[in-house]
C-alpha cells in the first residue's frame, strides 16, 4: 500500500505538521511581499533580494545558541513563544503599511526581527519532528514537513501576487500574522512521545555548545560532510525565490503576479517531490538522491538564466522545486537519523548555520544583477554550481554509500 500520510496517522505530529503548513503560509508571504515591496519604494534589485533573504542571517550569530537552548528548554514551547512575538510584530508592520508611512528601512527592520524568531525556530521545529513521529517514520515524516514547505511556494506565492494586484500589499501582513496565531493555537495541545530526557542542564551552556562541536568534529564526521553539501543549497538554491522579483521584472518584463507564479512552479515541483518521497520512500540511497539533486537543479538555474520565455521559465522551476525538496528531505533525514535527541538541538542548528549565509549569497548575487544583468548573474551561478555539484559526486563516496 501506499505510506504517504503515515505519519499523520499520530495526533503529535499530526498537529506539528499544520502548524507547520500556516507558518509556512506566513513565510512566503513575507518572502515576496517584502522584496516587491523594497523593489517598488527603492527599484533597486539588491535592496529588493537583500530584505527578502535577511531572515537567514542571524542564523550565523545566534544558530549554534538557538540549538542549546532547544536542547535545554522545552522545545514545543519555546515555538509557540517565538510564533507569539512574530504575530505581533507582522500585525504592527501591516499597519505601517497600511496608513501609508512605510519606508524601505522599515522592511529591514521587520525582516531583522523576524530573522531573529526564525533562527530559533527553524532547528527546533526539525528536532520536533523526530520527537514527535516513530523513529522507523523519520523519513516519511520528513517528506511531509517538506511538503508543508513546497504547498506554500505555490499557495503562498499565488496567494502573496493575487493580494498585490488586487487588495493591497498590506493585507499580505495581516494574513501573515493571523498564519502565526494559527500555529501557535496548534502547538498548545502537542506533546512529544520520542523525545528523550533532557542531559544538557548538567552543564554549562558554553560546555553545551562545545559538545555538539565535538560531535560533529570527531564523533560523527559524516554530519560535517552533509553539511558541505549544503553549500550549494546555500548559495544557489536558497537565493533563487528571493530573487524572483527581480527576475519577473527584468527578464520577463512582468509584474508581481507573475512572480507569484514563478514561485509557485518552484512549489509544484517540491510538491511532486515530496509526496512522491513521502509515499514510495526514497527508491535509492538518500545520499545517492541528494547528490543527484544538486546536480539536476545546478542545471535547471543554468537554463533558466537563458530563458525569456514564460513557459520555459516555468517549467525549469518545476524542476528546480523537485530537485532542491528531494535534497532537503534526504539529507535532512539522514541527519536526524544520525544524532541522539540530546544532542538533536545543537547539530541540527550547526547543521543549519551555513543556511544563515544565505542573505549574503542573496546580496553577492543580486549586485552582479544590478552591476551586469539578471540573466549574466544566473548563468555564472548555474555554471559554478554544476560543476561543484559533479565534483562532490564523484569524491564524496560515503555520502553515496548512505542509504
Amino acid at each position: 500500500r501506499f505510506h504517504t500520510f503515515d505519519s499523520l496517522s499520530g495526533k503529535d505530529f499530526r498537529l506539528l505538521w499544520a502548524g507547520s503548513f500556516f507558518d509556512n503560509v506566513a513565510v512566503w508571504l513575507q518572502l515576496l511581499s517584502l522584496g516587491w515591496l523594497v523593489l517598488e519604494l527603492t527599484d533597486s534589485v539588491v535592496l529588493s533580494g537583500t530584505v527578502a533573504g535577511l531572515r537567514g542571517l542571524p542564523t550565523l550569530l545566534i544558530g549554534p545558541w538557538a540549538g542549546v537552548v532547544a536542547d535545554r528548554l522545552d522545545r514545543r514551547k519555546l515555538v509557540i513563544f517565538f510564533q507569539v512575538v512574530l504575530a505581533v510584530f507582522a500585525a504592527i508592520f501591516a499597519v505601517i503599511v497600511a496608513i501609508g508611512v512605510v519606508e524601505w528601512w522599515h522592511a529591514f527592520i521587520y525582516a531583522a526581527v523576524t530573522s531573529v524568531c526564525f533562527a530559533f525556530i527553524m532547528p527546533i521545529r526539525q528536532a520536533l519532528v523526530a520527537n514527535t513521529a516513530p523513529p522507523g517514520n523519520l523519513g516519511n515524516a520528513y517528506a511531509l514537513s517538506a511538503m508543508t514547505i513546497t504547498v506554500n511556494r505555490l499557495l503562498g506565492g499565488m496567494l502573496g501576487g493575487l493580494l498585490i494586484t488586487t487588495v493591497g500589499i498590506k493585507w499580505n501582513f495581516y494574513v501573515e500574522s493571523g498564519a502565526y496565531v494559527l500555529t501557535a493555537l496548534l502547538l498548545i495541545p502537542m506533546k512529544t512521545p520520542y523525545a528523550e530526557p533532557s542531559t544538557a542542564g548538567r552543564t554549562s551552556v558554553l560546555q553545551n555548545f562545545v559538545e555538539g562541536m565535538r560531535y560533529i568534529w570527531s564523533e560523527n564526521r559524516i554530519i560535517l560532510h552533509l553539511m558541505i553539501l549544503s553549500m550549494i543549497l546555500t548559495w544557489v538554491f536558497l537565493p533563487i525565490p528571493a530573487l524572483l522579483p527581480a527576475y519577473a521584472s527584468r527578464v520577463l518584463d512582468s509584474e508581481a503576479n507573475v512572480g507569484g507564479y514563478l514561485l509557485a512552479a518552484q512549489g509544484v515541483g517540491g510538491i511532486a517531490a515530496t509526496v512522491g518521497i513521502a509515499t514510495l520512500g526514497f527508491v535509492f540511497g538518500k545520499g545517492r538522491l541528494g547528490l543527484l539533486a544538486l546536480i539536476t537543479g545546478s542545471t535547471a538555474v543554468l537554463v533558466l538564466a537563458q530563458s525569456d520565455w514564460l513557459v520555459l521559465s516555468l517549467c525549469m522551476l518545476v524542476i528546480f522545486g523537485i530537485s532542491q525538496s528531494c535534497f532537503i528531505v534526504s539529507n535532512n533525514t539522514l541527519v536526524q537519523s544520525l544524532v541522539p535527541d540530546t544532542l538533536r538541538g545543537r547539530i541540527t542548528s550547526l547543521y543549519m548555520l551555513e543556511h544563515g549565509l544565505g542573505p549574503v549569497a542573496i546580496f553577492v548575487i543580486a549586485l552582479f544583477m544590478d552591476r551586469y544583468t539578471v540573466e549574466g548573474a544566473l548563468t555564472v551561478v548555474g555554471a559554478v554550481a554544476v560543476v561543484i555539484s559533479v565534483f562532490f559526486l564523484l569524491t564524496f563516496k560515503q555520502v553515496r554509500q548512505l542509504e
